[in-house]
């Protein structure tokens, strides 16, 4: 069994971190798939005990993840993790610019790539990896991170209004387009392009596609509405461009992507509307 638990940083850090998950497993000789599928912002995961295999699709090829690995935006369903044995791990979901506005480091160097942790953020991050191995409870560790992550928001500027652009193309309720939202903040739109990779690890018109489709999933598990008032609740033109996107985003059409997405799963914590301007 795959157990979860969640908790908020503290209220200084929700425009950058949406939450820390911690996961466990006891699985024995069971084995459990878990599809990654399209999301916005960066990952960064501390693994304790065990390991999960990383297989990604149409190829052979396997993945071990780090003990400390940075996992970047996806904008498919690149691979499927495979669940076995004994697991702990502690997962930091950023907001979708949160990651770059407190490291600086261009996102798009890590979209749909999972990095070694120590390689990329240094001997700050192992350290407080094996200090909360030294911790038991998810309260304590999420104190722990807290402590790392408000260090890094000394010296951070405000935000400026092409992120404040990227943002409304985060918010599909809004029925806002890139070419409008870029009007409406005064930004051109190669620089909003240009920011976008920076800021998100992709083009704006893809952010605001996964943002749409990371809503329609929510609406499904949150709400008892059918597919057809969900495409409409999510801004979608029609019925039809939900699918295509759902199979772009999920590899499989609506109804069969639901069905292998579970509460445990990572994707569920990406769903959530990000806070306002990071």
């Amino acid at each position: 069994m795959l157990t979860v638990q969640s908790a908020s940083p503290d209220p200084a850090l929700l425009p950058y971190i949406r939450t820390y998950v911690q996961r466990e497993a006891h699985l024995g000789a069971r084995e459990l798939v878990e599809p990654v599928v399209a999301r916005l912002g960066v990952m960064l995961e501390f693994e304790f005990a065990g390991s999960y295999e990383v297989r990604n699709y149409g190829s052979d090829s396997i993945e071990d993840p780090n003990a400390i690995s940075v996992i970047g935006p996806q904008g498919w369903r690149r691979s499927r993790l495979i669940i076995r044995g004994d697991i702990e791990s502690l997962v930091v979901m950023f907001q979708p610019f949160g990651f770059h506005a407190l490291f600086g480091i261009p996102t798009a160097l890590l979209s749909n790539a999972g990095t070694e942790g120590h390689a990329l953020l240094g001997r700050d991050v192992s350290r407080l990896h094996e200090q909360l191995g030294n911790l038991i409870s998810l309260s304590q560790r999420a104190r722990a991170l807290d402590s790392y992550f408000l260090r890094q928001l000394s010296g951070l500027s405000s935000i400026d209004p092409v992120q404040k652009a990227l943002h409304l193309l985060t918010m599909p309720e809004t029925g806002l387009k890139v070419a409008g939202v870029a009007k409406q903040m005064g930004v051109g739109l190669r620089q909003l392009e240009r920011r976008s990779l920076e800021y998100a690890g992709m083009s704006p018109k893809t952010l605001a596609r996964i943002a749409r489709f990371s809503h329609a999933l929510r609406l499904r598990t949150e709400r008892s509405l059918n597919w057809t008032q969900i495409a409409h609740a999510a801004q979608y033109h029609d019925h039809m461009h939900m699918i295509r996107d759902f199979r772009e985003f999920a590899g499989e059409a609506p109804t069969s992507a639901l069905q292998e997405i579970e509460p445990a799963h990572l994707i569920h914590f990406a769903m959530e509307p990000s806070s306002k301007g990071r």
